[in-house]
């Protein structure tokens, strides 16, 4: 069966619900209650695209500390995030949606390395 360019397409619109457990949400808060059912705490994310990618690069490419966040901003759907806001995340939130966004964009060849 021969792929159309649609078919080529279809997977940069697609978005992805991402469960954030509580403990990367609010690292070292020991005050949740174990026992009880926590809520999905969810978020929606699509993946980059090549065009989205270059963007990203050409506009960090005098601070690579930019690259992280950027990919956030542009992969967050839900809830949307300005850059200012993007940059007010703890650490280990934004390492913990690097992951899911590299995954879901098919970057798991090459690292891109986290500057802070």
């Amino acid at each position: 069966m021969q792929l159309t360019p649609e078919d080529l397409l279809i997977g940069a619109s697609i978005t992805f619900d991402v469960v954030i457990s509580p403990s990367v949400l609010h690292p070292g808060n020991n005050q949740l209650p174990i026992n009880e059912p926590q809520p999905d705490l969810v978020v929606q994310l699509r993946p980059l695209t090549i065009g989205t990618f270059q963007l990203i690069m050409k506009a960090a490419r005098n601070d690579t500390a930019l690259i992280p966040l950027l990919m956030i901003k542009e992969s967050l759907v839900q809830p949307a995030m300005s850059l200012e806001q993007v940059k007010q995340l703890h650490l280990g939130l934004v390492i913990f949606l690097i992951q899911h966004i590299r995954e879901i964009s098919g970057l798991t060849e090459k690292k891109i390395q986290l500057v802070v």
